[in-house]
């Protein structure tokens, strides 16, 4: 098994939960300090930024180098960064690193690790987001990735399947999760250095909006839960195509199918806590 993102969160509970059931897993990390954290019986830590081509060639030649010749069973896409901001005031740059991470990194980690899982007969495992169903405000790059993401799947999983390779998507919703917690405090600093014009129009969104995530994220799912369905859906027999995590994501993936855009976007709008304007 493969677990890109394996560091904290989502991935390394992933990664541990797989490794409890008796797999050998290659857990990615950025540095040898996450690897010290994360290796254990059965978790293997490799260095993997899934944006840098010599770390996914060094991971296939581990893979065809394995000691015990065992098959790679399954490829977990889970690595992944997010940084929330207006579509007009996130800089380019933070866009494409987005894009870069998100969704180029999995798909060079893909085409790289194919090969062995049409030996295997294996499974690819995109963890995507209810945000690649549905948008928030301030969300557009990071729900962009995810969008994405989920094509590239559909498309891939038509393309393999007569190889014998299955492709499935998780859209977790809200994970407690470093990432998570973190990404709130990331677009408020992005938003102390938006102009007096940026201030006017976007402020109030941007914190009713991270105000409303950081609540929601209270009582949100737990990385370890995350990482036990994650690992489960990993290893059946016969999976769907796609699963959701979270009461809100089985809550507003399928109300995206089905109402209007402007509904969903009432709907949004509803959950954020009004502000309630200052007295002169």
């Amino acid at each position: 098994m493969v677990v890109s993102g394996a560091s904290t969160g989502i991935g390394a509970a992933t990664a541990r939960e797989l490794a409890s059931m008796g797999y050998h897993v290659l857990a990615g990390v950025r540095s040898d300090q996450e690897a010290d954290t994360i290796r254990a019986q059965g978790v293997e830590p490799v260095m993997l930024d899934i944006t840098v081509e010599a770390h996914i060639e060094a991971l296939a030649e581990r893979i065809s180098r394995d000691p015990e010749q065992r098959l790679l069973r399954a490829l977990v896409n889970n690595a992944g960064i997010e940084v929330n901001a207006p579509v007009e005031v996130l800089e380019l740059d933070r866009w494409r690193e987005q894009f870069e991470v998100n969704l180029f990194g999995h798909i060079a980690v893909i085409q790289k690790l194919l090969p062995f899982l049409r030996e295997s007969r294996g499974r690819i495992v995109n963890i995507s987001s209810v945000g690649g169903v549905a948008a928030l405000p301030i969300f557009g790059a990071y729900a962009g990735t995810k969008f994405a993401l989920e094509a590239a799947s559909d498309s891939l999983r038509q393309e393999v399947a007569a190889q014998g390779v299955q492709v499935v998507v998780v859209q977790p919703g809200g994970v407690k999760t470093e990432m998570a917690a973190h990404s709130g405090t990331i677009s408020l600093e992005l938003a102390d250095r938006m102009n007096a014009e940026q201030q006017h129009l976007y402020g109030d969104l941007i914190k009713s909006t991270v105000a409303s995530n950081a609540a929601f994220l209270k009582r949100a799912m737990p990385a370890e839960k995350a990482g036990e369905k994650i690992a489960r859906i990993t290893t059946k027999p016969r999976p769907r195509t796609r699963y959701t995590l979270g009461l809100d994501a089985a809550f507003t993936v399928p109300l995206a199918h089905i109402l209007p855009g402007r509904v969903m976007d009432r709907v949004f709008a509803a959950s954020r806590p009004r502000r309630t304007p200052s007295k002169s």
